[in-house]
């Protein structure tokens, strides 16, 4: 009787077909990658407008704050102030001069400082309004003033964005004491 040694024939390597699955496998992780990458920077981008939304919001309540006599002239519709100001699109209010003296240089320099605030800041097209409106606690005789900054800004996908930033600068107490001009 004759015996028969039958050898298995066995694959050392990848067939084809492996080895397109696997790289199909690592193409799609990597696209998966690529999108999240690309979310991601989009989403680093609108944090850091709004963060310098609210950097602007509360520079602004400051100079309002400390220059709370003249704080009518903020809102004032003849200027930027009180109707919208477009960042990108509006001259230039004249040149900012910081002086350690607050409210002397006029509200015609606080003009200057805010614009060149937002156009050094804000991406074009940005829109920004400040307004003011008066409201009465229950428990008090008096009104507060409330200012309201509201900015408007489209983001790189198109999207619409808009904040309201509201604050009370407190109360004018001697308005003949600054140079409102």
């Amino acid at each position: 009787m004759k015996i028969k040694n039958k050898q298995h024939i066995t694959s050392d390597g990848f067939t084809l077909i492996e080895v397109l699955v696997a790289l199909l496998i690592v193409a799609l992780g990597m696209l998966g990658n690529a999108m999240l990458q690309l979310q991601g920077m989009k989403n680093s981008n609108d944090a850091y407008i709004r963060s310098q939304i609210g950097i602007i919001a509360f520079e602004i309540a400051d100079k309002i704050r400390a220059n709370r006599e003249c704080q009518d002239k903020y809102v004032d519709a003849s200027e930027f102030f009180g109707k919208t100001y477009t960042i990108g699109e509006e001259t230039s209010p004249g040149a900012c001069v910081y002086t350690s003296a607050l409210g002397n240089a006029g509200m015609p320099n606080e003009r200057a400082c805010i614009a060149s605030m937002l156009e050094n800041t804000l991406p074009a097209g940005t829109q920004v309004t400040i307004s003011s409106s008066s409201i009465r606690p229950s428990s008090s005789s008096r009104d507060i003033k409330l200012f309201l900054l509201n900015v408007k800004w489209t983001d790189r996908d198109g999207e619409l964005h808009d904040i309201d930033y509201t604050f009370d600068p407190g109360a004018c107490v001697n308005a003949s004491a600054c140079n409102c001009a």
